[in-house]
């Protein structure tokens, strides 16, 4: 089993990688095939050629280049000329071109370290470009006269097959192996290495197929987080509607994978509604022309040909229906809460240090099996959050297998960490249930923004940047409905004691809503957006203690709002120590409970001193 879904792997990625060649070759069918809207069979003579010659070269190559590199994908693909050639174009050779592109790229990587040890110096690049050349010649006869004719019977044989499976009354039970096997991330294999395959194989022959409908189907995992999401309340309630819009609209169905792992019983709904969806499937005999990846609801619609939107409409919805009832009935029995959810979409360290540890991190990288879908999201997530917190690293995504050297930080699942660690040894490796927990983003902004003000910061002395620092800059015992209104109190304080004009006070509100600025500890620290800002009169800094606490977001009730006005290079140097300070939840626990201003400046000028 270990070796069968190591080749799946490697055979969807094989496939992933060159997707956006079979978007474009299903873009052109759909507009201008046979059933297209626009039918036009002089441009739908590119698909075909595109079908016959140009797809199963490029996965050749592809599958070649991996195993032995540039070298092994081109002599892959010169093997794999002579095969097409030798069998009629209206079969397509792709699952021929899967299994000759790794035994080329296997034979000419075994040849080139076959010569390291032989080649006089000096002759390398001779010798090993003539015998790879040799080699393609001998291979490529071979394929054209004995291989083609042994490949092109075994394609009918498989054609027979699937023409048997699409006309049965079996095949939506194909959901009791497709469901399980995505919720156990062999969603690629089975996608990309299997179905997508054949399913080009069919569209030759009928227009369509409904292989590409069976695994892409969004509709059980909508139906799934749509449970969730009205079985739950609180900031998982909103992780979930996230959720919802990434699965449906993005088609990265990843996110709903470890909602059905939590309560594995609700993999039973997902099978139920991926018969449901099969079955009006095969019913109204839907299909599409080219594989629909991502797997968004836009992008099915759009692989459908004319006629065919409405059939795969009602099988997405009576898999989304028949997933959602059955889920709510489980979750309900199961009775379900929030709290069961917490521990889902935390996240942790698999190293022995932890995430209040990351040091000098350059570079984080995000990984997946095949490392486009779900890390790719991720990735962009936090980029987008590094920028609202103008910090400065490299984020990236990656395949599991292919995680570059220079990794500082790398972000997996838990259902691969073994595998990244073994990948990236050096690095630093946090593990999540989820890419689309928000709360696992806030945590890391934090640590990264506290990593880079202590490294950024200039080595001024602490009692420098709170020149001018009395007991008339603490507001002692504060009551505030909500963040908004604490913002404007210490805020309008920071206006009185005459440091910023009243409209920095906005600026405040801005950053708020572009970032949140809770960090830990019941700490909040709100900041105009710019660090330049005209409207900061000169530096200022405001302490409100909130006993009640004031909600800030995603559950995060802050006791002491500390809100600073201080420009460039000089805000680094305060972030600094205030985020020493924070560290220590004693300290910040003694300023929670102060009952006068002079006890929380007299802790406030001892930490200071200490650091």
């Amino acid at each position: 089993m270990k070796h069968l879904n190591r080749m799946g792997r490697f055979l969807s990625k094989v496939v992933f990688q060159n997707i956006a060649a079979l978007i474009t070759m299903g873009i052109l069918r759909v507009l201008f095939g046979p059933m297209g809207w626009f039918p036009n069979p002089e441009i739908d003579q590119i698909t075909v050629l595109m079908l016959s010659y140009f797809i199963p070269v490029l996965f050749a190559y592809t599958a070649g280049r991996r195993i032995g590199e540039h070298r092994g994908g081109l002599i892959a693909a010169i093997v794999m000329f002579g095969v097409v050639l030798g069998t009629p174009p209206n079969i397509p050779m792709i699952l021929p071109s899967l299994i000759i592109g790794p035994a080329v790229g296997y034979l000419i990587k075994k040849m080139d370290e076959w010569l390291k040890h032989w080649v006089p110096m000096g002759f390398e690049l001779l010798l090993h470009n003539v015998l790879a050349g040799v080699l393609a010649i001998i291979l490529t006869l071979f394929s054209h006269f004995w291989l083609s004719a042994l490949f092109l019977h075994v394609m009918d044989i498989i054609h027979v097959y699937i023409e048997q499976l699409t006309q049965t009354n079996y095949l939506p039970l194909i959901a009791l192996v497709i469901e399980p096997g995505k919720v156990l991330f062999f969603n690629n294999v089975i996608n990309h290495g299997i179905l997508e395959p054949l399913g080009i194989y069919q569209v030759q022959h009928l227009g369509k197929s409904i292989l590409f409908l069976l695994e892409t189907n969004p509709g059980p995992g909508l139906g799934l987080l749509l449970a969730y999401y009205f079985h739950l309340k609180g900031k998982e309630k909103q992780n979930v509607k996230s959720a919802l819009v990434i699965h449906g609209m993005g088609g990265i169905h990843e996110v709903y994978f470890s909602y059905a792992l939590m309560k594995p019983i609700v993999i039973i709904p997902l099978i139920l509604g991926g018969m449901a969806g099969n079955l009006t499937f095969y019913l109204l005999q839907a299909g599409l022309v080219a594989t629909p990846s991502p797997g968004s609801i836009f992008v099915l619609l759009a692989m459908a040909p004319k006629g065919i939107h409405s059939a795969v409409i009602a099988g997405m919805m009576a898999s989304s229906i028949i997933s959602l009832v059955c889920t709510m009935f489980l979750l309900s029995r199961e009775n379900i809460h929030e709290n069961d959810t917490s521990a889902m979409n935390s996240s942790e360290s698999v190293e022995s240090e932890s995430m209040n540890a990351i040091k000098s991190i350059k570079n984080i990288y995000f990984v997946c099996d095949a490392g486009m879908g779900s890390s790719a999201m991720g990735a962009a997530q936090l980029q987008k959050k590094l920028k609202q917190a103008n910090l400065e690293i490299r984020v990236d995504h990656y395949s599991v297998d292919d995680i570059p050297a220079d990794a500082d930080l790398v972000v997996s699942t838990a259902h691969i960490a073994d595998r990244a660690i073994s990948s990236a040894p050096q690095a630093e490796h946090i593990t999540v249930r989820s890419f689309s927990d928000r709360s696992f983003y806030q945590e890391l902004i934090t640590r990264l923004a506290s990593q880079q003000t202590k490294s950024s910061a200039p080595t001024n002395p602490a009692g420098e940047e709170w020149e001018g620092f009395t007991k008339e800059y603490i507001l002692l015992h504060q009551k505030a409905k909500d963040k908004w209104e604490a913002i404007e109190q210490v805020g309008t304080h920071l206006v009185r004691m005459g440091h910023v004009h009243p409209p920095y006070i906005e600026e405040m509100k801005r950053r708020e809503q572009a970032f949140s600025t809770y960090l830990e500890n019941g700490v909040a620290l709100p900041h105009g957006i710019d660090a330049e800002s005209d409207h900061i009169r000169k530096p200022g800094i405001v302490i409100g203690q909130y006993p009640e606490g004031v909600e800030f977001g995603d559950g995060n009730k802050a006791f002491l709002v500390i809100a600073i006005a201080i420009k460039g290079q000089r805000q680094l140097a305060i972030l600094s120590q205030l985020a020493t300070i924070i560290e220590q939840k004693e300290r910040i626990q003694c300023l929670r409970e102060a009952r006068t201003r002079e006890e929380i400046y007299d802790r406030i000028q001892k930490s200071l001193a200490t650091n």
